[in-house]
């Protein structure tokens, strides 16, 4: 059934939220500064990534890849896809990005996450259901998201349970899309690296609560001009890790989570949108005598305007 589907990717999107690094919403990610428009170097010095503030239309070419070991489970996903990005103003330096599929090239499922027919009933068409996925979300200027005004939008409103489109419901696939999180907040110089680290307390499991210390570096590699924009590739690698004693049922058990990830973003700085992102996470969790697992994404995207 989906539901393995579902309990898998919200664990990916509780540990290395598919993106560029370990999702992370502080004070400083929330409220971004604004940034010189389109790149352009600070009083601080260096090149500021930034979002455009304006409404654009994008086309998002993605190749995706999931496994997951482990907890009783062991599965495999791989999809490759186009999606629409609609993005507009929504106050306070903050984007509303929607998302919808256009086309649904390959889409497969093994293991635990290959759906079974249930009651007598036919698995639908998964490439029919993913093709109907709509969503939104509401992110800064760094792409990083507003949870609670996400959850708010009507595209999230939850499916009532125990209906069709709640048992196959394809949303979980259309979180794949979007603008890449996590853009340096600091001015970067070419060749430079700049490092990081944070520790603050992140959601895992239905709202179990384990402080993550997180080093991220980012390294501006170089600036092409030679299309007539300046094209900036950025390598962008991090390490999470935390851990928390539990008790339950008279027992303790110490759940410990690690994540690393190494990815590559090439960013208009002129246009201020993405070009295209290389992005590889590997996730460990552990759970004493309970065992453990793995889960790994390899994504590559690419963006061009929709006309």
């Amino acid at each position: 059934m989906l539901r393995h589907l579902s309990t898998a990717l919200a664990l990916v999107g509780a540990l290395g939220c598919l993106s560029i690094t370990a999702c992370k919403k502080t004070a400083d990610s929330a409220n971004p500064e604004a940034g010189s428009p389109g790149g352009t170097a600070p009083s601080a010095g260096g090149i500021v990534l930034r979002y455009k503030p304006a409404a654009t239309k994008l086309k998002e070419n993605l190749n995706v890849s999931f496994n997951l070991s482990g907890g009783g489970q062991t599965g495999s996903m791989k999809a490759d896809l186009t999606g629409l990005l609609d993005i507009s103003p929504s106050g306070n330096e903050r984007l509303r990005v929607g998302f919808s599929m256009l086309e649904v090239r390959s889409f497969d499922l093994s293991g635990n996450m290959k759906p079974e027919p249930k009651d007598g009933k036919p698995v639908p068409d998964l490439k029919a259901k993913l093709l109907e996925t709509k969503g939104a979300r509401i992110v800064n200027l760094l792409g990083d998201s507003d949870k609670d005004a996400s959850k708010a939008l009507p595209e999230n409103a939850p499916k009532k349970e125990g209906t069709p489109e709640d048992e196959f419901d394809m949303s979980s696939f259309g979180s794949f899309l979007g603008l890449p999180p996590e853009l340096p907040k600091d001015g970067l110089a070419e060749g430079k690296p700049v490092k990081v680290s944070k520790e603050e307390k992140e959601n895992f499991f239905g709202g179990l609560e384990i402080d993550m210390e997180t080093e991220t570096t980012y390294t501006l590699v170089k600036i092409d001009s030679s299309s007539g924009k300046r094209i900036a590739d950025i390598k962008i690698e991090s390490e999470s890790s935390g851990a928390k004693e539990l008790s339950q049922g008279g027992q303790t058990m110490m759940l410990s989570v690690d994540v690393a990830s190494e990815s590559t973003i090439v960013f208009n700085l002129d246009d201020m949108l993405p070009v295209r992102t290389h992005i590889e996470s590997t996730t460990n969790f552990s759970a004493g005598a309970q065992g453990g697992g793995e889960s790994r994404v390899v994504m590559d995207a690419s963006y061009e305007p929709a006309t």
